[in-house]
């Protein structure tokens, strides 16, 4: 069979346009007529998806197309919210989905529509084909994963078990390329870090504000965020860490290159290595988070009024506990930098979760960039953040993160999720498609096309 990849990838960039001008910003998400547009474009081929309601306007989707059940099946799951905007800043209406200079610009254009918009059009590509599939495809697109999962994959995994019955799955989070000394490294999701909501609470002695003084929670606050800038959390790389970076110290040509990328395991040399690797400063920041646990703060709260002096100021910490990790020892961890001056108050925690990175999926996603581009290679990688990944991990299931991105010059995968000006260029679009169909086709034994 002779595919037009062109026709595909345009099909895909038009329909990822179309998802983007749903504007899902969870909260409150409002899923469902999205939901419902996709669905109708499923039917409009002959199939039979399923709109799963799980309160109010959220709704998530799911489809399975079957094959001859003699494998078990391949999950391709997404999500369709997305995080809240600042319009004013951005370049182009952040819901317009525009097309400017080859990139198509709009929040979801990364994370996560683009995920959704690939793995349809391959559901697609399948059916329209009538390749003889060993695995059923189940296509499952979800709510609410930007706030917890609470109306998408906590509930569904409760209400809907029978569709999280797959030996593979393939997700959002990984596949973008990250370049060091030249080679790119495209990362295969195999793990992710959880999430720790920990509060520091400063209290001190309330009064008026014309007569300051010394015992204000402010300052107490203020001071323990000074003392943790300059401190970092214990190196202790979980195993899917240390896989990647054994991984792309042997894509390496270079074997100081190399050496720098074993040393990135070694708390003794760790620091030195990473100053020294041939990256970039975001792929730089995101090694160095690869290999132990983090906790920065992102809210401060205090005070009731100007000319009132507090008696409690609290930082909100965004935790990010590596696979391994407790409450406890967290918690630990985050005292040793802030220290005994203020209170820890502990909201829900989320462990990490890791999935084994030697299985034939992930041969076939690294013959697969091997197909599409020469010089590529996948590696084992472990998420700094997290993903619906981790409702999956107590499944008899392997599903790892993978949309492949070729790198492009100027342009961070992390800035652009959650930052301004979000956006996703057409070519990677049709790398995604390229490269997902052919990972199906490898799990399904389908080699006849070109």
């Amino acid at each position: 069979m002779v595919i037009d990849w062109k026709k595909e990838g345009g099909e895909t960039v038009e329909r990822l346009r179309a998802m983007i001008r749903f504007a899902t910003v969870n909260p409150p998400g409002d899923e469902k007529k999205l939901v419902e547009w996709l669905a109708q474009q499923l039917r409009d081929e002959g199939l039979e998806p399923e709109v799963i309601d799980s309160g109010g306007q959220r709704a998530n989707l799911a489809l399975r197309l079957k094959g001859d059940g003699s494998e078990r099946p391949l999950l391709l799951l997404s999500h369709l919210d997305v995080v809240p905007v600042e319009e004013e800043r951005w370049s182009y209406p952040p819901f317009a989905a525009e097309l400017h200079d080859g990139f198509v610009y709009g929040r979801g254009a990364i994370d996560s529509k683009l995920t959704g918009a690939v793995q349809l059009q391959v559901v697609l590509m399948c059916h329209r084909l009538g390749l003889p599939l060993k695995r059923d495809l189940v296509l499952v697109a979800t709510a609410d994963e930007e706030r917890g999962g609470r109306y998408g994959m906590e509930w569904l995994v409760r209400e809907r078990p029978d569709l999280w019955d797959a030996e593979y799955g393939l997700n959002e989070g990984g596949g973008f390329a990250l370049v060091v000394d030249g080679k790119p490294l495209y990362t295969v999701q195999v793990g992710e870090k959880g999430g720790a909501e920990l509060d520091l609470v400063a209290r001190g002695e309330p009064g008026h504000s014309s007569v300051p003084h010394g015992d204000n929670a402010v300052f107490h606050l203020a001071q323990t965020l000074a003392r943790m800038a300059e401190l970092k959390m214990p190196h202790q790389p979980p195993a899917s860490v240390r896989a990647f970076f054994n991984a792309a110290a042997e894509a390496q040509d270079r074997s100081d290159v190399a050496a720098d990328l074993r040393a990135m395991l070694d708390p003794a040399l760790q620091e030195g290595a990473l100053s020294r690797l041939p990256v970039n400063e975001p792929t730089r920041r995101i090694f160095d988070a690869m290999v132990r646990n983090t906790c920065a703060p992102t809210v401060l709260e205090a005070g009731l009024k100007r000319n009132v002096i507090p008696s409690e100021a609290v930082a909100q910490l965004s935790g990010r506990p590596l696979p391994g990790a407790d409450t406890e020892s967290f918690v630990a961890q985050v005292e040793a930098l802030a220290g005994s001056e203020v209170d820890y108050r502990m909201g829900v925690f989320r462990p990490g979760v890791e999935f084994d990175h030697q299985t034939p999926l992930f041969d076939a996603i690294a013959e697969s960039v091997q197909r599409f581009d020469s010089q590529g290679v996948a590696v084992p990688y472990m998420q700094t953040g997290g993903t619906d990944a981790r409702f999956l991990v107590d499944c008899d299931m392997t599903i790892y993160g993978f949309v492949p991105m070729r790198y492009e010059e100027g342009l961070d995968f992390f800035d652009l999720c959650h930052g301004h000006d979000e956006r996703v260029s057409v070519d990677n679009i049709l790398f995604g498609i390229q490269s997902i169909f052919d990972v199906t086709c490898r799990l399904n034994g389908v080699d006849d096309y070109a």
